[in-house]
């Protein structure tokens, strides 16, 4: 072969691998926060005053981890296809806002029981937002 046959050859095929690599990666399935392993462990209370005392300190321990947060329902919201819930601890002003997964609807608490979800925390807005959200425990 010559040269240039060659480099055409190799050129082709690394075309064809990056372009397979490509459909893979775009096809692959998505792991939620509920099949990830749990950074953190705290009480909506807890999360809610380390964004207030401190936003950058926490946006650096919470941000984009996978937090498991407990508290009390104060409210549920359902918007078409998506379910919220807030939680809040004994005597907060503000709350954690949690964007429970679709499919889930069925387990929702009630308003005022206690739950543990676990999901992934983007920050405070409002509220500190969690998203991705599966209810672990509903006591």
């Amino acid at each position: 072969m010559t040269r240039r046959k060659l480099i055409i050859l190799a050129g082709a095929l690394l075309c064809l691998i990056a372009a397979g690599t490509g459909y893979y990666m775009y096809n692959k399935p998505r792991t939620s926060a509920s099949e990830s392993r749990t950074d953190k462990h705290i009480t909506a209370k807890k999360l809610y005053e380390a964004f207030s005392s401190n936003e950058q300190q926490a946006n650096n321990t919470y941000v984009n981890k996978v937090v498991e947060v407990k508290g009390t329902v104060t409210d549920i919201q359902k918007t078409g296809t998506s379910v919220s819930v807030l939680l809040a601890g004994e005597g907060s002003m503000g709350g954690v806002n949690c964007s429970i997964v679709p499919g889930e609807e069925g387990t929702l608490p009630k308003i005022g029981e206690s739950v543990l979800i676990k999901g992934l925390c983007t920050g405070l807005l409002m509220d500190v937002s969690i998203v991705d959200a599966t209810i672990i425990n509903n006591k």
